[in-house]
């Protein structure tokens, strides 16, 4: 019997994700967001390959937008919004047009945006292990 390596992957993802807390997921999409960008760039040349990458990246940072609380998150979920808003543009730009800054612009702001989001979940552990 043979075992695809995408299969056990798929697996292990679905298992990551399953046992996974909300900023676990957050971080997990923002990675593969930042994955796929990073794709797409390092494909820019083939268009059918840095479109596959970009419309992944595209629809996870869609996932974030509509997952965002506005009624709870007040500022931040805005200015999170307007972020979202900025990088699906801009993954079009770079797309349609062949942008390459456009595509390095949402990777900086995944690259800036990520460590915040480990950070936030770091201290939410080191909470639950204080007295």
């Amino acid at each position: 019997m043979h075992i695809h390596t995408q299969t056990v992957h798929a697996a292990y993802q679905t298992g990551q994700i399953s046992s996974a807390g909300p900023l676990r997921i957050i971080i997990l999409l923002y990675e593969g967001a930042l994955r796929f960008s990073r794709q797409a760039l390092d494909q820019f040349g083939d268009p059918a390959s840095r479109g596959q990458a970009l419309g992944r990246a595209h629809r996870i940072i869609s996932e974030l937008m509509a997952a965002l609380d506005h009624e709870h998150g007040n500022e931040i979920a805005e200015n999170l919004d307007d972020l979202y808003g900025y990088m699906l543009d801009s993954l079009i730009t770079a797309n349609v047009s062949g942008d390459q800054k456009a595509l390095q612009s949402v990777i900086n702001v995944l690259n800036t945006l990520l460590p915040a989001w480990r950070e936030i979940e770091s201290q939410g552990q080191q909470d639950q292990t204080q007295p």
